[in-house]
């Protein structure tokens, strides 16, 4: 499996012509919680083809850096890969005690009513079976 996270800004035209793409964000700050209650949604598509490689992807982005840039992921770095064509098809990360692991629902590892998220890079993701 060859995986690359290649850093694009994502316009119209680029998300277009690419089946996959990744959105990385980290956290830039804290708000104060609200006194309304969150309900944990699911976060990861049931099916589709990240899903079918999503250990994969989990093995290799946990071993060696898979993005086209230096990076290094801090605590609670959330990493999203989404099929451009099917909507419902995406596998979403977050990087906890030194490692990426899938957040399956929705804030169930993060802060989401006081953390604060901003887009670190965009990019177009190339998931590819070794040639043999």
């Amino acid at each position: 499996m060859k995986i690359l996270l290649e850093e694009k800004v994502l316009v119209t035209h680029s998300k277009k012509n690419s089946r996959y793409y990744w959105v990385l964000e980290t956290i830039t700050g804290q708000r104060a919680p609200s006194e309304e209650t969150l309900d944990f949604l699911p976060s990861s598509s049931e099916k589709g083809y990240i899903q079918d490689i999503k250990e994969e992807i989990l093995e290799k982005i946990n071993s060696e850096n898979i993005f086209s840039f230096p990076f290094t992921p801090k605590e609670g770095d959330y990493l999203s890969i989404k099929n451009n064509l099917r909507k419902s098809e995406y596998l979403n990360l977050i990087f906890i005690n030194n490692k990426w692991m899938e957040e399956i629902y929705t804030c169930s590892y993060r802060e989401c009513e006081t953390d604060i998220y901003t887009t670190i890079k965009t990019g177009v993701a190339f998931l590819s079976e070794n040639i043999v």
